[in-house]
């Protein structure tokens, strides 16, 4: 049996053969290269996005220094009253010199490692200023219990001294008792015993929030 194309049939396989040959370049050629298309759309605004946060952060830069500067001038100013961190011997130093200025004999001292701590409320001299830009681990505390031998008047010097001179040293309290004692010719000698509870305060410039 001899199948012979009608007009119509040979008009229909054409067709089929342009759908075919449309999907195929549709599917194969057109679709992929719309895909490149919308990743390196998307890697372009991607890329710009990140170019715009780095000139946004880039312009903030001499914002943010202005603020660290001012911010590490403040710390400046408000510590300048205490003393930079010091090791345990370096106050042992500072309080055993201090004494032996006024004539007076170091008995004991016994010292505390220095501890994070604001300044609390004192009334003996001159307090250092605890400003608003401190905190607690930038300011330090270490305790010391002194006990110096010397005349009465020099006790009270030492006294004085610290609270018109050492704002970072704060006398907490005192204990005194006028005692006899032998001196090395024999002679009898009135001497003043007197204990001393102090703080030193001391800013840790590593600690700065």
């Amino acid at each position: 049996m001899k199948l012979e194309l009608t007009q119509r049939d040979i008009l229909l396989l054409k067709l089929a053969g342009s759908v075919l040959i449309l999907f195929v370049m549709v599917r194969f050629m057109i679709m992929p290269g719309i895909g490149r298309i919308q990743e390196r759309s998307l890697e372009k605004q991607m890329l710009e996005d990140t170019v715009e946060e780095m000139k946004t952060a880039i312009d903030a830069v001499p914002l943010l220094e202005d603020a660290v500067s001012d911010r590490l001038g403040k710390l400046d100013m408000v510590s300048s009253a205490y003393y930079e961190r010091m090791e345990t011997h370096q106050v042992d130093e500072l309080l055993t010199g201090l004494a032996l200025e006024h004539d007076l004999f170091p008995v004991s001292l016994n010292m505390t490692e220095a501890l994070p701590g604001i300044p609390q409320a004192y009334r003996y001299g001159t307090t250092a200023p605890a400003g608003e830009v401190l905190s607690e681990t930038y300011i330090q505390t270490a305790v010391a219990n002194m006990s110096l031998r010397g005349d009465q008047e020099a006790v009270f010097g030492f006294l004085d001294d610290i609270g018109e001179n050492y704002p970072a040293v704060q006398v907490r309290s005192v204990h005194m008792n006028q005692r006899t004692y032998l001196s090395e010719d024999g002679a009898m000698v009135m001497q003043m015993d007197a204990g001393f509870v102090l703080w030193i305060y001391m800013c840790d410039k590593t600690a700065v929030e």
